[in-house]
């Protein structure tokens, strides 16, 4: 779907403030817990909300609409202004292109890797992210999954979500990523699948850190 110059705020109000989907809350408590000062995320879309509770954020996408959006930088930054809760400039950046594809000035730099619906992040990103960075992943397309047999990343928390709320759990992780079915759990069927397996228990969003 092609969006117009004059659709651009509305398309993230649509897909993001309109369904209350925004997570805000979900990035402040990773702020407060973590001390979170900066974020990257990959297949962003134009999810902005990082950057109302972080002061530096960089997204990546290669969607269209995407660049579009990021096109109109004068507009995205009056509305995290609106919205921000820290003093200093926002500093965002977007680079319009495929994630898989290293960007070498962002190596390393990063306490925050951000992976939701948008593939195997946690792989082919982790280099973005400093030893003892955090990333916050999903399993919908199985990355949480593949996070938690990478010998660079350990589960430290949990997450769950309802009705728009987020409560951390740092308890009984080792019940997490036990498979249902009796299956050899590998990258390469990770990315067969390319989903989130069944497994015995779940949560909403997992917390690793990069310990390699």
């Amino acid at each position: 779907m092609a969006i117009r110059k004059k659709d651009i705020i509305h398309l993230y109000k649509t897909y993001y403030m309109d369904r209350e989907n925004e997570q805000v809350d979900l990035f402040q408590l990773l702020k407060q817990e973590f001390s979170i000062v900066n974020a990257v995320y990959p297949g962003s879309y134009v999810q902005i909300s990082p950057a109302f509770v972080y002061p530096q954020v960089v997204f990546i996408d290669a969607d269209k609409n995407a660049i579009k959006f990021f096109k109109d930088n004068d507009r995205i930054i009056n509305l995290i202004n609106s919205r921000k809760e820290y003093d200093t400039i926002p500093n965002i950046t977007f680079y319009g292109r495929d994630y898989n594809n290293p960007i070498k000035e962002l190596l390393g730099l990063f306490d925050l890797l951000i992976s939701q619906y948008a593939g195997f992040i946690s792989s082919c990103c982790k280099q973005y992210l400093k030893v003892g960075g955090y990333l916050l992943a999903n399993d919908s397309h199985g990355d949480a999954g593949l996070a938690s047999i990478d010998n660079d990343y350990k589960l430290v928390a949990t997450i769950r979500e309802s009705n728009g709320k987020y409560k951390l759990s740092f308890n009984d992780l080792d019940k997490y990523f036990i498979p249902k079915q009796d299956i050899a759990i590998t990258k390469e069927y990770l990315y067969k699948v390319g989903k989130g397996l069944s497994y015995t228990n779940k949560a909403s969003l997992y917390v690793f850190q990069r310990v390699m």
